[in-house]
């Protein structure tokens, strides 16, 4: 199928100028209108001006309407030739668009039947994770691709596999605390960035030695020497007096924690002050 011009049959054969008396006119009009150009009217003279205006705006009009003319005949022919080709384009477009729709449907049952294959190939490399591991946190796009073969998904799927749990497992053996292990899992969890979870790792761990000095309260050293224990109490048979005494200690973090444990054992209240 070929479109064909017949007539004209190439560029030669269009029209190529419109021929009429342009030099002719062109001289008059310069030697008419000479006399008008820097002239300074007078009583005598504004009465030709006006009428030669008035002559000239009517010869003006008649050039434009007889452009006009010109134009709509030069147009007819190629407003003719247009609907004539819109007319086979829209015949064109009408398969053109049943085509797409066709091979829209095709594509989107392709992919469809492509997720499945590799939700299935996921249920079975990632069985028992699922739940922690969604296919959605790990799903690559490439993968609907028509060039991406399934055998080379399937490895992908594996080594994802393999790369994960191995990393869940090193976690598991730094024997964290429970509380900041599950803290550090769903760090990892949420990125699958191992480095990422050791920085949260050393992050809370940081955090929770802080802590734990501050919970033992050293009072100041700018404080007086305290005044010394007296420990000699006496003993009743019955009905043991109970005797208070306020003071403060220094000493180790593991020195203080073993006074408390002593004072703990041997029921004695303390507090702080």
């Amino acid at each position: 199928m070929e479109f064909k011009i017949l007539n004209p049959h190439d560029d030669s054969g269009f029209l190529q100028t419109i021929e009429f008396n342009f030099e002719e006119i062109k001289t008059e009009l310069i030697n008419r209108l000479e006399k008008y150009q820097n002239l300074t009217f007078t009583e005598e003279t504004v009465k030709d001006a006006k009428e030669t205006k008035a002559g000239l705006n009517k010869f003006r009009e008649a050039i434009e309407t007889r452009r006009k003319e010109i134009k709509k005949l030069c147009l007819k022919p190629y407003e003719d030739f247009e609907l004539k080709v819109k007319e086979l384009t829209k015949l064109i477009d009408e398969p053109i668009g049943a085509i797409d729709t066709q091979l829209k449907t095709f594509e989107e049952n392709r992919i469809a039947k492509k997720l499945d294959e590799i939700k299935e190939s996921y249920n079975g490399i990632f069985a028992g994770y699922t739940e922690i591991i969604p296919l959605e946190k790990i799903f690559i796009e490439q993968w609907k691709n028509a060039t991406y073969k399934m055998n080379k998904i399937r490895v992908e799927l594996q080594t994802m596999f393999d790369q994960i749990t191995g990393e869940l497992k090193t976690l598991d053996e730094m024997k964290m605390p429970k509380e900041i292990e599950l803290q550090v899992k769903n760090v990892y969890l949420q990125s699958f960035n191992f480095g990422l979870a050791i920085q949260e790792k050393n992050r809370l761990e940081e955090l929770q030695k802080k802590l734990e000095e501050y919970s033992v309260q050293v009072p100041p050293e700018t404080l007086n020497e305290p005044e010394p224990i007296n420990l000699e109490m006496k003993e009743e048979t019955e009905n043991p007096k109970i005797y208070e005494r306020k003071f403060w200690v220094k000493g180790t973090k593991e020195q203080l924690i073993s006074l408390g444990n002593y004072m703990k054992d041997n029921n004695i209240t303390y507090g702080g002050f």
